[in-house]
């Protein structure tokens, strides 16, 4: 199923890249790094979140992980 993309970015502790989506009025928060953005483009990155998404591949705190070893 497609996300919807709000635009809103943020960053964690981590330095990780946080991408607020939703499915519907359910939202979805994607985790990924400036790297797999920048190797892989945004739309790539959203693509795979995706994927992730309708396999149902959540990690253990909710939110959706693309790297760029998903590539």
């Amino acid at each position: 199923m497609p996300l919807t993309f709000s635009g809103e970015q943020g960053s964690s502790q981590g330095f990780e890249m946080l991408l607020e989506a939703f499915d519907g009025d359910k939202r979805v928060v994607v985790v990924t790094s400036s790297e797999a953005i920048e190797d892989h483009g945004l739309h790539a990155v959203q693509s795979k979140a995706e994927e992730k998404y309708d396999a149902g591949m959540f990690g253990s705190d909710g939110r959706l992980r693309v790297l760029t070893t998903d590539f």
